[in-house]
């Protein structure tokens, strides 16, 4: 799967077990409900499908509930809409036919002179000339139209409407007993906003993270303590571009990543990144050019809305979002690390080393063993350009983890997690056939394993089960082997050699006795891989595959769950 991962809203479109699978099979990582439009009892039906297709699939999709928060609207109009003309003074809140009631009127107390105004997403934009204590007096800056119950945005100003509606908590409680994996919280303007989310789902008893959703003017000033505070950051681009002119909004994408980066946040980029294809059955070469922006932006996912909820094409529209992200990560381009990481600072160190050497010794992944998820969240911060592992013992965490850019969740048993060694973790993943044998892997984990959690420990390790150690001569091999000449295999293994030519059909020559100092010479001399005198705890069996690491002289086996004498070798 891709590094960059994709969220779909669910919605009429797509909220069956069927479509889901599909999707799943096509590239998403989580399922996104936006309460806004659902009642009681939706929660419950997505995460048991959701479930079904991960124990169907061997998948890790998550769950993400999109909490709507407290809005600011207007009342009713009088035959439902109302018109304004530019230039005309209007009264916001009070009587009369010229006035504009709201639904939270203690607002305008925090309304001054000059305040901006913008309802409608944007319809009619207002500047307030003189407040009073039951109403504010408003002139319009252009002419339009409003319908009943239209978004009122006041871009600066921190508003008192609370953080989380009545029904924001209904739904928080029904995600909380159906195991949901992540809240996304609308308009956040503060820290404090996470903090009272934070608070609520500790009365609950929920696991999930939580996604501060940046849309107001408010948010985005603040951006660097949210980040502070928050598991994830969205850049929620249709509020924010009301709240902020839209030429400003490409801008304002670039610094909410690179700020929440500097703590080593994930980032979601979210709206209308295909949203023609709600109705067509491709996007516009504009949509591609965002999503593929958004990549370079170095978010770790981006989400699709409309798209799948209610579009004609939720199956094509996430196939063509995991071609952008497979072929824009393709061109090589190198995403940063943070410029400057203000988080746990060893964390972070251990993580760029962890890269740093997976790049120098061409290893074939990173796995990460994590109590937390802290451990992965790190080392997906730090943009590896290798896969990594993240083995955990939770399936919740694994489904939290399964959103990070590059990770893919390993669940490990339950009793590995007591284990004071690696051994036998890595027996069980070498069983698991999730490395190839010989694959050089650098491991990250606290120390002891599992037990206090806490990254503090690296190393290399070649993947396969060890059998045994000689001296090597020429390149690293990995074949079948045979123990008679002539044999049907690649390498062969002997006790001695007294004649060179009755082994030049093989690859590689393993041999447990001396010989010679001609006969060796002449082996050393063939540019074939020789292991000299081995040893092994544990002898390869005929048409067994194995490989030799020509750096170390380790012989290492494929292995198989409830063989012996099985241990992975480290470096």
């Amino acid at each position: 799967m891709s590094g960059v991962k994709i969220i779909a809203t669910v919605g009429p479109a797509c909220d069956s077990p069927g479509v889901i699978e599909a999707m799943a099979r096509a590239g998403i990582s989580s399922l996104r409900i936006n309460t806004a439009h659902i009642e009681a009892g939706y929660i419950g039906k997505i995460c048991e499908i959701a479930r079904g297709v991960n124990r169907k699939l061997g998948m890790h999709i998550s769950v993400m509930v999109d909490l709507k928060g407290p809005e600011l609207r207007t009342g009713d109009f009088p035959g439902g809409t109302m018109k304004f003309s530019e230039g005309e003074l209007y009264r916001l809140g009070g009587n009369g036919g010229d006035s504009v009631a709201i639904n939270s009127p203690d607002v305008l107390e925090t309304l001054s002179e000059g305040d901006s105004i913008v309802m409608g997403d944007g319809a009619v934009r207002f500047e307030v000339e003189a407040g009073e204590r039951e109403s504010v007096l408003v002139k319009a800056l252009n002419s339009g139209t409003l319908r009943d119950r239209s978004r009122v945005n006041v871009p600066g100003k921190l508003l008192s409407l609370g953080t989380l509606t009545e029904r924001d908590r209904t739904f928080v409680a029904e995600a909380a007993s159906e195991g949901a994996d992540f809240f996304a919280l609308s308009f956040v303007q503060q820290k404090e906003d996470v903090f009272r989310l934070n608070e609520l789902l500790l009365e609950t008893g929920s696991s999930a993270e939580i996604v501060s959703k940046i849309e107001t003017q408010n948010g985005l000033n603040g951006i660097r303590s949210i980040s502070s505070v928050s598991d994830w950051v969205m850049v929620a681009r249709g509020d924010l571009g009301v709240e902020i002119p839209l030429h400003e909004v490409a801008m304002a994408q670039k610094e909410i990543i690179r700020e929440a980066h500097r703590f080593g946040v994930p980032t979601v980029v979210a709206t209308q990144m295909l949203e023609s294809m709600i109705s067509t059955a491709s996007p516009t070469r504009a949509e591609v050019s965002d999503v593929t922006n958004a990549i370079l932006d170095n978010a770790d996912a981006v989400m699709l809305s409309g798209e799948t909820a209610i579009g004609k094409h939720p199956v094509e529209s996430v196939r063509y979002m995991r071609e952008i992200c497979d072929y824009v990560e393709s061109s090589g381009e190198h995403l940063p690390e943070p410029s400057e990481f203000l988080g746990n600072r060893i964390a972070f160190s251990i993580a760029r080393a962890s890269r740093d050497m997976a790049e120098e010794i061409h290893a074939g992944a990173i796995l990460a063993f994590t109590k937390s998820g802290s451990t992965a969240r790190m080392l997906s911060a730090v943009r590896p350009g290798h896969r990594i592992y993240a083995a955990v013992t939770d399936a919740g965490l694994a489904r939290r983890l399964s959103l990070l850019k590059g990770v893919d969740p390993v669940i490990i048993p339950g009793e590995l997690s007591e284990s004071r060694t690696l051994n036998e973790a890595m027996d069980f993943l070498n069983s698991s056939g999730i490395f190839r044998l010989g694959q050089r892997i650098v491991v990250t984990s606290g120390s002891p394993y599992f037990l206090f959690g806490g990254t503090n420990d690296i190393r290399v390790i070649t993947s396969g089960s060890f059998l045994g150690r000689g001296y090597p001569a020429g390149p690293s091999l990995k074949g079948r082997v045979t123990m008679n000449t002539p044999g049907d295999g690649d390498i062969v293994l002997l006790t001695s050699l007294k004649d060179v030519k009755a082994v030049s059909g093989f690859s590689g020559i393993i041999l447990q006795g001396r010989v010679n100092a001609g006969t060796a010479d002449a082996l050393r001399d063939s540019g074939k891989t020789v292991l000299f005198s081995a040893r092994f705890i544990q002898l390869p069996g005929e048409g067994d595959e194995i490989y030799i690491d020509a750096e170390t002289g380790v012989v290492l086996g494929s292995g198989k769950p409830g063989d012996q004498n099985r241990s992975s070798r480290t470096d």
